[in-house]
């Protein structure tokens, strides 16, 4: 049993739940445990620990999705069985959840939309008992890129002042648009949606900040290859599914400040020394890299 399956067990035995059989979900940027026989999902942070503070994501995230939840908006609820946290021990920080019984397949993409758009209207009227910031992911972003040092051969002095240059381009071309804030996912790709009996439910609200709805929508085509793994089928239903359509120009702006945000992360986890992010991270600079010199000869 790994050291974060262990503290995740400890934690919950302590708090008196009977955990006999844990059974590993998810092991990405946090790991997931399903405490069985409990109807409990532990959540721990592992990669996204070497990045943000102990708690602040967890906290923020707790707040949201128990707002939403109490809302009756379409979301994994934290665990009513015990304290959901956010918790520490053993130098780990962790939060527990209701289990849901996961159906078997991909999420309906269209009801993934609809059900975001749910979450969002129950946003703006719910009370969240934690702070938010404007523009939170991509503050975090700037911060993150800021203090990158030397990566050797993960991040080279070029490649820095790249980045650094890019963020600097897609954060005054977002935060120069004329939308509203409310409290938002995020992170809203549909690795983030769950199918349970009634249906999609959105999951991982850590990323919760105050920006526009249209960030959301953005995250649904940041993803798409070349630049990640998402269907475009899927995200083109979920787009739909969420019923209020961008103007072009927004969407394009708010896609670019995504995944500059997302090549924050893949460098400082790059530079932490995560073999397989250093791969995707570099492979993202060098298209960066070449739409650049593209751009130059024109």
């Amino acid at each position: 049993m790994s050291a974060p399956v262990q503290t995740a067990v400890a934690t919950a035995r302590a708090l008196g739940l009977d955990v006999r059989d844990p059974v590993v979900l998810r092991d990405r940027s946090n790991l997931l445990v399903h405490l069985r026989p409990a109807p409990v999902v532990a959540r721990v942070a592992t990669a996204t620990a070497l990045v943000r503070a102990q708690g602040e994501g967890i906290e923020r995230e707790l707040a949201v999705a128990g707002a939403l939840a109490a809302a009756g908006a379409p979301v994994v609820a934290p665990s009513a069985l015990l304290p959901p946290g956010p918790h520490r021990r053993d130098g780990f920080t962790l939060s527990f959840w209701e289990w849901v019984e996961p159906r078997p397949g991909r999420p309906d993409a269209r009801a993934a939309g609809a059900g975001l758009r749910a979450c969002h209207e129950a946003l703006a009227a719910a009370p969240i008992d934690a702070p938010l910031v404007e523009w939170g992911a991509l503050r975090e972003a700037e911060e993150l890129v800021a203090g990158l040092g030397d990566g050797g051969d993960a991040l080279a002095p070029a490649d820095l002042e790249l980045l650094r240059e890019t963020g600097a381009r897609e954060v005054a071309r977002a935060t120069s648009l004329d939308l509203p804030l409310q409290p938002i996912h995020g992170d809203a790709h549909l690795r983030n949606v769950l199918t349970g009996a009634g249906g999609p439910l959105w999951i991982d609200w850590e990323d919760s900040f105050l920006g526009p709805r249209a960030w959301d929508l953005a995250c649904f085509y940041a993803t798409l290859p070349p630049f990640d793994t998402q269907d475009p089928a899927a995200a083109g239903q979920a787009y739909r599914g969420y019923g209020e359509p961008l103007h072009a120009d927004v969407l394009r702006a708010l896609v670019g400040a995504r995944r500059f945000q997302m090549l924050a992360w893949g460098a400082a986890w790059a530079c932490g020394g995560d073999r397989g992010e250093r791969e995707w991270f570099a492979s993202r600079m060098a298209a960066l890299r070449e739409r650049n010199a593209t751009s130059e000869k024109r």
